[in-house]
């Protein structure tokens, strides 16, 4: 058996092993609500263009981010044995290159989506996040599903009991783009409670589980 593949497999079990300790409540098919979050795609050049939108390339890894996702909710779904709730909140930094990522990932999972409408939150600006971003967002909104739209610095943001392969990140700022991460959070709890139940990221073209075994 390949390495890669025996990798993959411990990364699968490690998100079994995850889910099945995870208690059923009662507003969520999860726990009390679901988080995922989504780093911007490869985006234009700042020496260029002061309104960075996303490159040719960019676009694709975005519609590449949608269809992973969906086959990661599958995969989550099937572990569980429950339904994943749709999204009922969308948020992104103000920035064009998180604004076109979280769109075209959304257009994409249109029918996963409760939601027609977009939240701006420049808190979580580049350079901006501190670390109680998303805990923060997940207070504010309390909803089964909530899709975050951010920067690489969104790593901060994770429970603090969250631990990534080496390669994952450095210095604060996930290591490649774009990366997807869900959250398993029950907003009565504090947040170092919350479980990050997948991490994934677009690495030389495959995607590939940045959480460690």
């Amino acid at each position: 058996m390949a390495l890669e593949t025996r990798a993959q497999m411990a990364y699968t079990e490690g998100i079994g092993a995850k889910l099945a300790n995870m208690p059923k409540t009662v507003k969520g098919a999860f726990g009390s609500m679901l988080i995922t979050a989504i780093t911007h795609a490869a985006a234009r050049s700042s020496d260029t263009y002061n309104f960075r939108g996303l490159t040719d390339q960019g676009q694709q890894e975005a519609r590449s981010a949608a269809k992973h996702y969906r086959k990661l909710l599958s995969r989550l779904a099937n572990f569980s044995g429950r339904q994943i709730p749709a999204v009922d909140v969308v948020v992104s930094s103000p920035k064009p290159r998180c604004l076109e990522t979280v769109i075209l990932f959304a257009k994409d999972l249109a029918d996963l989506m409760t939601t027609g409408e977009l939240e701006v939150e420049a808190g979580i600006k580049a350079g901006d996040v501190e670390g109680g971003e998303l805990a923060e967002l997940a207070q504010r909104f309390q909803v089964d599903h909530l899709l975050v739209s951010g920067h690489a610095d969104l790593v901060k943001t994770m429970p603090e009991e969250t631990e990534l392969m080496p390669e994952a990140a450095d210095g604060g700022w996930f290591s490649e783009r774009p990366i997807v991460f869900v959250v398993d959070y029950d907003p009565a709890k504090d947040w170092s409670e919350a479980k990050v139940l997948a991490c994934e990221g677009l690495i030389d073209g495959t995607w590939q589980g940045l959480l460690a075994p």
